[in-house]
């Protein structure tokens, strides 16, 4: 036996959990890159945990057109201005997603985690029981699987405490190795991050799941968008950002450090921030089909919202209106007087491993974008 801790899925997953490619499925016939879920199904599968974002950036590098001048800030956000003139129109997204950091190595082999930044839900922890996940090392992504003590060894009050109160203590990460040194051979070292395998599931009525669901769905969304704006006169002046640790707060203030980073960068005139708003949570709350959300950080005229508004009604799309909203990485920008507006992607069981959005969401919000940038509304 090769310890105490008892495997909880089929041996045959962790036996494959060993180094090997980011999981996905068959490559799908090709599509542009003004495709919402064609960018999706691209960057989905790519780990980028809070801190850890350079395997997305340089994926979403990649799938642009090429000549495009990106720059980058020491946090990894990943930027994109378009043409010459001041900084107008500023669109960006968050691209990190919430995971683990490995804490420690166990004598048999087994990861140990902890959080780098507070859970999206209070149960959070609870989904890496039974589940497969992704360490990423130095190395390569390695598989790995979430795993608990053999409740058969544990006292009465063990068991109890774990069926009632988990903690991250146990909980282990299983990749096939049997010693502290096999792990290490693997390429694992103490702050690789791990988060929950990326699979993207097709659901009924135009619907997916996944976990990260919708952050990933933003940054493919404004990567579709800026795809197309690419080598345009009426985009001249806009810069596309792709923000990096906007978990973290920035010192000083609840804001987004990555949002926080971005503005002080930037110095944006107008802001337009893709984002996930959870969905279908009672009375008051957006619903899941009903469209994009849109909201402003502050009250009074805003050229972005009617800009927004204005490309929704030229393509024929819906919109949800809401007010009272906000993000930490909205108020990064409000909170500077900066006209500063939210158009989010609509979430069912926002902040699990299976968020669900509507496919047509992702396009809409790319198009809109699209449409908003191309008015030359905001200057």
């Amino acid at each position: 036996m090769k310890s105490t801790l008892g495997i909880i899925l089929a041996a045959a997953l962790t036996s494959a959990a060993a180094t090997g490619p980011i999981p996905g499925r068959a490559k799908p016939a090709a599509r542009p890159l003004t495709d919402g879920l064609a960018v999706l199904e691209a960057i989905f599968p790519v780990p980028s945990m809070t801190g850890n974002e350079e395997r997305l950036a340089a994926k979403i590098r990649q799938l642009l057109p090429g000549g495009s001048a990106f720059d980058r800030d020491n946090l990894g956000s990943l930027y994109l201005k378009l043409g010459p003139g001041e900084p107008a129109l500023t669109v960006l997204a968050a691209m990190d997603e919430f995971g683990y950091v490995v804490s420690g190595i166990t004598a048999d082999g087994y990861l140990t985690v902890d959080r780098p930044t507070a859970p999206p839900v209070p149960i959070y922890d609870s989904f890496l029981i039974g589940h497969p996940v992704l360490v990423s090392s130095n190395r390569g992504i390695l598989h790995g699987l979430g795993v608990q003590p053999a409740m058969h060894v544990l006292t009465k009050e063990r068991r109890e405490q774990l069926a009632s109160n988990l903690t991250l203590d146990m909980i282990f990460i299983d990749v096939g190795a049997r010693s502290e040194a096999e792990a290490r051979a693997k390429g694992v070292e103490i702050l690789d991050p791990v988060t929950q395998w990326p699979d993207l599931v097709s659901l009924a009525n135009g619907r997916m799941a996944g976990p990260a669901l919708g952050q990933k769905a933003a940054c493919a969304a404004l990567a579709a968008a800026a795809s197309g704006l690419v080598g345009t006169e009426s985009a001249a002046g806009t810069t596309f950002v792709w923000m990096a640790q906007t978990r973290l707060s920035a010192r000083g203030e609840r804001a987004s450090l990555g949002a926080v980073r971005a503005r002080n960068k930037i110095a944006p005139k107008a802001v337009l921030l893709l984002d996930v708003v959870a969905a279908d949570r009672g009375e008051k709350s957006p619903v899941l089909g009903g469209g994009p959300v849109l909201f402003q950080g502050q009250e009074g005229p805003s050229a972005v919202r009617e800009a927004v508004e204005s490309a929704a009604k030229e393509k024929g799309l819906a919109l949800q209106v809401l007010t009272g909203l906000s993000t930490p990485a909205l108020s990064a920008f409000a909170a500077a007087g900066i006209d500063a507006v939210v158009l989010a992607l609509p979430a069912k069981f926002a902040g699990t491993p299976s968020e669900v959005i509507e496919k047509k969401d992702v396009q809409a919000v790319a198009d809109i974008v699209s449409a908003a940038v191309a008015s030359g509304r905001v200057k």
